[in-house]
């Protein structure tokens, strides 16, 4: 193939319209990483499953229905050191509030509520685990109790596209049992 040397814009006569779009306004800005909804994310990823699209505020109730635990903030560190303000591949850390649940949980308290992490192997086969694959990820993640029924779980791994289930076991103060709570993340693929 011969090559051919083109000086200046003249080059950009030779790219189909399609390229072009695809190249922007060519002003050297990055597109906002934390425009994640903004770009196409490929959500069929996890079609016939019970994951959801992260959004601010998704929630779901104990497996008792004594609280209801939501994730109120997500930001995930891609492999480049990119951060963006929602769940995506790479390691998300989230904001999870918990509250006594309005249907059911009027004695449920989060005074002296603690959150962790469910042994693994004995109680979930790897946390955060991919049900479909049948496998986890290669870390555990961290809590960090805020006060007011407020936690960080940082680390999560999140390291392909797909349905993912996070979970986290709650404990009332005094209680010999935990209640746990089961997030179906969809991961989309980028």
């Amino acid at each position: 193939m011969k090559r051919m040397a083109l000086r200046g814009a003249s080059w950009l006569a030779w790219l189909p319209l399609a390229a072009l779009a695809a190249c922007g306004s060519g002003g050297g800005a990055k597109p906002d990483a934390g425009a994640a909804s903004g770009h196409d994310a490929d959500f069929s990823v996890c079609s016939g499953t019970p994951a959801v699209p992260y959004t601010p505020g998704v929630s779901v109730l104990s497996a008792s229905g004594g609280y209801r635990a939501s994730v109120e903030s997500a930001t995930t560190v891609d492999n480049l050191g990119n951060s963006t303000p929602t769940a995506a591949i790479g390691k998300a850390s989230f904001t999870v509030l918990v509250a006594a649940a309005a249907d059911g949980g009027a004695a449920a308290s989060t005074d002296g509520l603690t959150m962790s992490i469910p042994p693994s192997p004995a109680q979930v086969p790897a946390d955060p685990y991919m049900p479909v694959h049948k496998h986890g990820a290669s870390t555990i993640p961290t809590i960090t109790a805020q006060g007011s029924g407020t936690f960080t779980v940082a680390g999560i791994d999140f390291f392909m596209g797909g349905y993912w289930e996070l979970y986290l076991d709650l404990q009332p103060a005094g209680a010999a049992t935990v209640d746990r709570v089961t997030f179906p993340i969809c991961i989309p693929n980028d």
